[in-house]
């Protein structure tokens, strides 16, 4: 079941998010939001262009469809994250994909994608990293370590890893490319700050 819904949840949401900026009224947005589901079911080559994007891209984790999600509902009125609870969130992804992809790479010694299939030691952990998360009031980043661990717990995935719950490539390139975008606005921002601050001194 999940290999059909997944596949066409992910293409549906991406569609949608690639669109939701040409409109902004509510109804506009949920033809589209219809139209995008509608496309995930047209056939091409025998299969339809939902499996035909997962044969790319592979299947995206529910802590991807839970922000997708989330950035869908608000182009429906939902109010959008603040970028302190936008930051948080990504930190957390990116400090996921550090610590598993270069082992996966062949990079390190360690093998921690083995802990998702006896994640006990990782859920105490994703527990209380989410309770950080809600004491900081980082909501985006809470829901969607609790919905991967309840999808994970109910095996709403192909798969018995709880790493593929959590984190996928595609996560974890936004993730560390926005946080790093971040960062170069952060050092340019300053920068301008202190060549302002430097002309009104000489002048």
């Amino acid at each position: 079941m999940t290999d059909f819904w997944m596949p066409h949840l992910a293409f549906t949401l991406l569609a949608f998010l690639l669109l939701a900026r040409f409109g902004r009224s509510r109804p506009l947005q949920a033809g589209k939001l219809f139209t995008c589901l509608l496309l995930s079911l047209v056939p091409l080559q025998g299969i339809s262009l939902a499996l035909q994007l997962r044969t790319y891209i592979g299947d995206l984790s529910i802590s991807s469809l839970v922000l997708l999600a989330w950035a869908t509902l608000s182009r429906f009125g939902l109010a959008p994250v603040s970028s302190q609870d936008r930051l948080a969130s990504l930190a957390l992804f990116a400090g996921l994909a550090v610590l598993l992809y270069p082992a996966a790479l062949g990079l390190s010694y360690s093998d921690p994608y083995q802990l998702g299939y006896e994640p006990r030691p990782m859920l105490l952990v994703m527990g209380l990293l989410c309770l950080v998360l809600i004491i900081q009031r980082s909501w985006l980043g809470a829901v969607a370590l609790v919905l991967a661990t309840l999808a994970f717990v109910l095996r709403l995935n192909a798969s018995e890893n709880y790493w593929d719950y959590l984190i996928d490539p595609l996560l974890a390139f936004y993730s560390l490319g926005a946080l790093l975008s971040a960062a170069l606005g952060w050092l340019l921002a300053r920068r301008r700050a202190a060549l302002v601050s430097d002309i009104r001194t000489t002048a």
